[in-house]
């Protein structure tokens, strides 16, 4: 996930610094640009933000063809991009072992004509709009890796948000995957604003599966159910919520929110307590929350009406 975050803002960050203030911009061009390779990029509008941040205002970039396009270009269009901070100094060295320290990013109105944007499309989802906001940072001395923000929207569809903290990550790239061994959780917390995505995703994926989406949230409802067997009240009111979010599929009643704070740090070793009584809230500080949550939702499984 780390990887993969990093990549992506990466990759974005590279194409939205060229219009950066002065200094940014020699930056830039002397440091960066020479490394990218594109064909084109161009903006209508740009502006200073503070002393090293910008704002680009209709930005297209193409992308020269190549095997993972199906060796085809590729266009990527922005509708503005505000960048309140990067790592120019890491930045400067793509091909270095050192990952960028810190980000703060926002895109908006971000389409084209990769796969990624068409990923939904056998689902009848519609192809709007992509909202991304970005602010992170590392610090390689202490290892910890703090992610204040990443949100990514659909317009119209639904919003996934997500920070967190880590102990353990390196800052050498070539050292993250070892953090699914090595990183241990110290805050998380999600949230899901659903509002039209999964009253459509999920029967288009039941249908794949042969079967009905009322079916598979009335499994996901028995499973919840079998969970709450021995589990104390405050797993149970977490539970609630989780069960009443899933019952309302169809129109869910406002976001929800999971959060996990454990007493100690854990690490991925310590999921194999996830079924003991309790643990999820005495081990994994779970907190969960939920507009339209009903008391008893978890314990009453699906519903008969």
């Amino acid at each position: 996930m780390i990887r993969t975050l990093f990549a992506t803002a990466l990759a974005w960050l590279f194409l939205s610094s060229v219009a950066t203030a002065q200094n940014g911009l020699e930056r830039f061009e002397r440091e960066i640009k020479p490394q990218i390779e594109l064909k084109s990029f161009t903006y209508k509008n740009a502006e200073t933000l503070g002393d090293t941040g910008f704002v680009l205002t209709q930005v297209v970039a193409v992308m020269p063809a190549n095997p993972a396009t199906g060796d085809k270009e590729s266009t990527l269009t922005i509708d503005k991009v505000t960048v309140e901070a990067l790592d120019f100094e890491r930045m400067k060295k793509i091909n270095d072992d050192e990952m960028p320290r810190f980000a703060k990013l926002r895109l908006e109105g971000m389409n084209g004509d990769e796969e990624m944007f068409a990923v939904l499309d056998p689902y009848g989802i519609p192809r709007v709009p992509m909202d991304v906001v970005l602010d992170y940072r590392l610090d390689g001395a202490s290892k910890v890796f703090t992610l204040n923000k990443l949100e990514i929207s659909l317009r119209g569809q639904g919003k996934l948000g997500l920070s967190l903290v880590i102990d353990g990550v390196s800052e050498k790239s070539s050292e993250v995957a070892d953090a699914k061994d090595d990183g241990r959780l110290r805050t998380a917390s999600l949230t899901v604003d659903d509002t039209g995505l999964l009253g459509k995703l999920l029967p288009a994926i039941a249908k794949e599966q042969g079967q009905t989406a009322d079916a598979l949230a009335a499994f996901a409802l028995v499973s919840i159910a079998a969970f709450c067997e021995g589990q104390g009240q405050a797993t149970l009111n977490a539970l609630d919520a989780l069960a009443s979010f899933v019952g309302d599929w169809k129109a869910p009643k406002g976001p929800l929110v999971v959060g996990l704070k454990p007493s100690k740090t854990t690490a991925v070793s310590d999921l194999d307590k996830v079924l003991e009584p309790n643990a999820l809230v005495d081990v994994f500080g779970l907190e969960v929350s939920y507009p339209g949550t009903r008391p008893g939702a978890a314990k009453a499984g699906p519903s008969t009406k």
